[in-house]
């Protein structure tokens, strides 16, 4: 089911909602947003002919190439900057705008916001667009990057931002303050003030993880080094791309948080150990949004890199630090163990027969049972673990990012496939299907059909994670001006 808009569009501001649909304002600023990079970053005729396969080389690079840029500085070259900033960093704000708007930011007068790994701006750009309302009040945004020339071309796109939010400040300025740190995150952040809120967007998966140690560890070791900068009840928001690779470190990241006593404001409904860290668990958690609010000149430069998106995805954890956690949550569960053979276990059944909170975490797809006909199903997560979740083909839909309420199924079963806890949401649970109303499955989600009446699942490929294919281009260094004709579809 694609996302429908959850606040009227002319309403920027914290909406409650999650992945709220962009404001007005905020379109109007992206539509805008072409004329600004041209007046940033001017190009000439021929720079503007060859920006596409400039898009796509980045891409490429970015996709096969992980290893070569991990650590070092990829946008040395104009034409690979300039290809980040007229496609990569539109799409971010995008889906970093939806994200925002839906989060309880209330920054006091006076806040410090550490951002780590800045590039252009894009969390203080994507900010202004999401709560234009904060603009006014003095906020200090200090922006760590090793490479600074994106941070100075991202300074002067934000400022041309403002200009064009200035309808929503009515006879107010911007009082933000911005403060370009050029130094390794790690050797930056020991001069800052301690934070109120740290950010960190696109930035765990281009950190330089070695095989010496387990990845859950050095997270840990990362988080215990963010943690001891921030005020007492400060919050972390960790923004990564909705791929494996970005969602596992999101994971982890948050159960490093939970063990260090921090509370988890979202997504999860819960400080249970992460059902998506289990072993043999195939998915990841991740959000996927459609690409609603994409300005034109946005959805042609793409169409022309032969990268165009009809929606795009994200993992996210947004954190609290222990002074304003909750102090009567339990601590979290034995963390999962990656190392062990799996062993099913049994599905849980609380005292309260299931009732509870789940965050839905995929698109919805059918589901073919023999009992009760085709019924509509979609993955989420709840204090149980990994559930599926069934509804009846008439009943309300839902959408990624969704927060429902749910019941287990009576008695508690797991299914085969997925071997998530089989749950149905309250409206439809018992009901039985009239038989006429056949929902359209999302595309490449279809289950198998079972006889059995417990549904099956045919395969993982619900997630919209990025796993790339190669083509045969040879591999080269690092993106430059001179790029290959051939294209690729994926992004």
């Amino acid at each position: 089911m694609s996302d429908t808009p959850s606040r009227p569009a002319g309403t920027p501001g914290f909406s409650g909602a999650p992945f709220p649909d962009l404001s007005v304002a905020a379109q109007r600023a992206l539509t805008d947003y072409a004329d600004l990079l041209r007046e940033v970053m001017p190009m000439k005729a021929a720079h503007r002919r060859r920006l596409p396969d400039n898009i796509q080389e980045l891409s490429s690079f970015l996709i096969e190439d992980r290893a070569e840029f991990l650590g070092r500085d990829y946008l040395h070259a104009p034409a690979a900057l300039g290809a980040y900033l007229w496609y990569f960093l539109p799409w971010n704000l995008l889906r970093l705008t939806r994200l925002l708007g839906g989060l309880d930011l209330d920054l006091p007068e006076g806040a410090t916001i550490v951002d780590l790994g800045s590039g252009p701006l894009t969390v203080v750009q994507a900010l202004a667009l999401a709560r234009p309302d904060l603009l006014t009040r003095e906020l200090h945004f200090h922006c760590l990057d090793a490479t600074p020339k994106p941070m100075r071309e991202g300074r002067k796109l934000y400022h041309g931002l403002v200009n064009s939010l200035k309808s929503t400040l009515g006879q107010g300025q911007s009082r933000w303050k911005i403060h370009l740190i050029h130094a390794p995150w790690h050797v930056g952040l020991k001069d800052l003030p301690r934070a109120d809120l740290l950010t960190a967007a696109n930035f765990l998966n281009e950190l330089p993880w070695h095989r010496r140690d387990p990845l859950g560890e050095q997270v840990a070791d990362f988080f215990r080094t963010v943690a001891a900068h921030q005020r007492h009840g400060g919050r972390c928001l960790f923004v990564e791309p909705g791929n494996r690779l970005g969602g596992k470190l999101v994971s982890l990241v948050r159960e490093s948080a939970v063990a260090e006593g921090w509370h988890v404001l979202g997504p999860c409904t819960h400080h249970q150990a992460c059902p998506m860290l289990e072993y043999r668990e195939t998915s990841w958690c991740h959000f996927t949004l459609s690409a609603r609010g994409c300005p034109p000149w946005l959805t042609e430069l793409s169409r022309e890199a032969d990268l165009a998106k009809r929606d795009v995805s994200l993992s996210y954890a947004y954190l609290v630090g222990p002074d304003l956690a909750d102090p009567g949550r339990k601590e979290l569960n034995v963390a999962p163990n990656l190392e062990a053979p799996y062993r099913e276990a049994p599905a849980p059944n609380p005292p309260d027969a299931g009732k509870g909170l789940a965050r839905i975490i995929s698109a919805e797809f059918s589901v073919p049972t023999r009992e009760r006909g085709q019924m509509i199903g979609r993955y989420g997560c709840a204090a149980q673990g990994k559930l599926l979740i069934l509804s009846a083909p008439g009943a309300p839909g839902t959408r990624s990012g969704d927060l429902v309420p749910v019941r287990l199924s009576e008695p508690s079963w797991r299914d085969p496939k997925s071997h998530a806890v089989v749950a149905e949401l309250p409206s439809t649970a018992g009901k039985a299907k009239s038989g006429t109303d056949k929902p359209k499955p999302k595309q490449g989600t279809m289950p198998k059909a079972d006889v059995s009446d417990k549904p099956k699942l045919a395969s993982s490929g619900e997630s919209t994670g990025i796993d790339q294919k190669k083509d045969s281009r040879q591999r080269s260094s690092g993106p430059s001006a001179k790029v290959s004709k051939k294209r690729r579809t994926n992004s």
